[in-house]
Protein backbone atom coordinates (compact mmCIF):
# COMPACT_ATOMS: atom_id res chain seq x y z
CA UNK A 1 0.00 0.00 0.00
CA UNK A 2 1.72 3.20 -0.78
CA UNK A 3 0.22 5.71 1.46
CA UNK A 4 -0.63 9.29 0.24
CA UNK A 5 -2.18 12.54 1.31
CA UNK A 6 -3.51 15.23 -1.58
CA UNK A 7 -4.99 18.35 -0.09
CA UNK A 8 -7.76 19.73 -2.59
CA UNK A 9 -8.94 23.35 -3.02
CA UNK A 10 -12.52 22.48 -3.19
CA UNK A 11 -14.83 26.10 -4.25
CA UNK A 12 -18.50 26.47 -3.99
CA UNK A 13 -19.21 25.04 -0.65
CA UNK A 14 -21.54 27.30 1.55
CA UNK A 15 -22.19 25.40 4.65
CA UNK A 16 -20.71 22.02 6.81
CA UNK A 17 -23.63 20.15 4.91
CA UNK A 18 -21.54 20.88 1.73
CA UNK A 19 -18.14 19.57 2.94
CA UNK A 20 -19.90 16.58 4.48
CA UNK A 21 -21.11 16.10 1.01
CA UNK A 22 -17.61 16.17 -0.66
CA UNK A 23 -16.29 14.00 2.32
CA UNK A 24 -18.73 11.55 2.03
CA UNK A 25 -18.35 11.72 -1.66
CA UNK A 26 -14.88 11.28 -1.13
CA UNK A 27 -14.49 8.50 0.90
CA UNK A 28 -17.21 6.24 -1.19
CA UNK A 29 -14.46 6.12 -3.96
CA UNK A 30 -12.03 2.43 -3.71
CA UNK A 31 -8.39 3.74 -2.15
CA UNK A 32 -9.78 6.34 -0.28
CA UNK A 33 -8.96 5.83 3.48
CA UNK A 34 -10.59 9.62 4.87
CA UNK A 35 -11.19 12.52 4.00
CA UNK A 36 -11.88 16.03 6.02
CA UNK A 37 -13.10 19.50 4.38
CA UNK A 38 -13.46 22.89 5.52
CA UNK A 39 -15.98 24.74 4.09
CA UNK A 40 -14.83 27.99 5.22
CA UNK A 41 -11.29 27.43 4.22
CA UNK A 42 -12.13 25.79 0.86
CA UNK A 43 -9.65 22.53 1.56
CA UNK A 44 -9.85 19.46 1.38
CA UNK A 45 -7.71 17.00 3.18
CA UNK A 46 -7.47 13.26 1.77
CA UNK A 47 -5.65 10.35 2.51
CA UNK A 48 -5.75 7.52 -0.11
CA UNK A 49 -3.86 4.57 -1.26
CA UNK A 50 -2.04 5.23 -4.69
CA UNK A 51 -1.56 1.94 -5.93
CA UNK A 52 -5.48 2.52 -6.19
CA UNK A 53 -6.79 5.64 -6.70
CA UNK A 54 -4.88 8.45 -8.11
CA UNK A 55 -5.39 12.44 -7.74
CA UNK A 56 -7.26 13.24 -11.01
CA UNK A 57 -10.34 10.66 -9.90
CA UNK A 58 -10.36 12.39 -6.36
CA UNK A 59 -10.97 16.12 -8.10
CA UNK A 60 -13.52 14.41 -10.65
CA UNK A 61 -15.29 13.00 -7.62
CA UNK A 62 -15.77 16.40 -6.16
CA UNK A 63 -16.85 17.44 -9.99
CA UNK A 64 -19.27 15.25 -10.56
CA UNK A 65 -21.09 16.45 -6.96
CA UNK A 66 -21.14 20.18 -8.28
CA UNK A 67 -18.16 21.88 -7.04
CA UNK A 68 -15.18 22.68 -8.55
CA UNK A 69 -11.97 20.98 -7.39
CA UNK A 70 -8.10 21.09 -7.84
CA UNK A 71 -5.26 19.92 -6.28
CA UNK A 72 -3.02 22.33 -4.14
CA UNK A 73 0.54 22.75 -4.72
Amino acid sequence: MAEMTARLLVSGMHCTSCSMLVDMTLEEIAGVESAQTDHASGESIVTYDSDVVGEDALVEAVRQVGYDAEISG
